[in-house]
């Protein structure tokens, strides 16, 4: 389906529950301002330090450019720009460059109708828990890292900073974790906000790919969703995981532009 406007702004909203879930942790920044959401928290790494904008106003660009840059004088980790279809102009792109920012190319952002949902898939000896507790999420948070093949430091900061999200926070954000013949070897992620299902998180750890389980994490979540509500889900893809989510039957409908600020503007 070709979404509209206000579709598009809600899959804008789902993305930035969360990544905005982390700025909301000990040592994190959240800043929303008309057009922009930036995010800033103690991982030392890119996704988690990031501008969203949803506008081409140029006030609204250099005042993000402004607290990005703040917040990398202050931690010295580089913020990843995402570019809303809105604010994906010529414009923008102009003045971020201009800025010094480059290019990191594109996200894929998937939607699908989940009245059309397939039966869940099965692999043999794997099952899928929600984590609970600090514990639990605090492990969800370093499986996660090791499945995304993540630096030490990133997964040490990220496991803390999953344990201290405010826990009314995971009402709406369960995370998941799946285990094969008793052993934790995947994770997924379901974000209800906007009226959508957002699937995140999805990964598996390198020794056990290839074998079907990530479509399982993913339908658990998509499945998870629908039950709550939602009639569409949506995602942003990796080369890897995209072939995936079309076969469940996600089609992309746009992709944000990505760009990287790696200094105080």
């Amino acid at each position: 389906m070709q979404p509209d406007a206000e579709l598009l702004a809600r899959m804008d909203e789902n993305l930035v529950a969360y990544w905005g879930a982390y700025a909301l942790a000990d040592g994190s920044r959240y800043e929303r301002f008309p057009g922009a959401v930036c995010l800033y928290t103690p991982i030392p790494h890119c996704l988690f330090n990031s501008v969203n904008l949803t506008t081409d106003a140029p006030g609204t660009v250099d005042r993000a450019l402004e607290s990005a840059g703040k917040s990398i004088e202050e931690r010295g980790t580089p913020v990843l720009w995402r570019l809303s279809a809105v604010a994906a102009s010529d414009a923008v792109r102009d003045r971020l460059t201009a800025a010094g920012l480059e290019r990191e190319g594109r996200d894929p952002a998937l939607l699908m109708d989940l009245s059309a949902l397939p039966d869940a898939p099965k692999v043999e000896g794997l099952t899928v828990r929600e984590a609970e507790g600090r514990t639990g999420l605090h492990g969800w948070a370093w499986l996660t890292c090791n499945a995304f093949e993540l630096a030490d430091d990133v997964r040490e900061a990220m496991s803390r900073c999953e344990a201290a999200i405010p826990e009314d926070r995971f009402e709406s954000q369960p995370r998941y974790v799946g285990y094969l013949d008793g052993e934790p070897v995947a994770v997924s992620s379901l974000v209800m906000a906007a009226g959508l299902a957002g699937i995140y998180a999805v990964a598996t750890l390198p020794e056990a790919r290839r074998r079907g389980i990530g479509t399982v994490m993913t339908h658990h979540a998509m499945a998870e969703g629908r039950r709550r509500g939602a009639r569409h889900a949506v995602l942003q893809a990796t080369d890897m995981g995209r072939p995936v989510y079309e076969r469940l039957g996600f089609s992309k409908v746009h992709a944000y532009e990505l760009f990287l600020q790696n200094e105080a503007v």
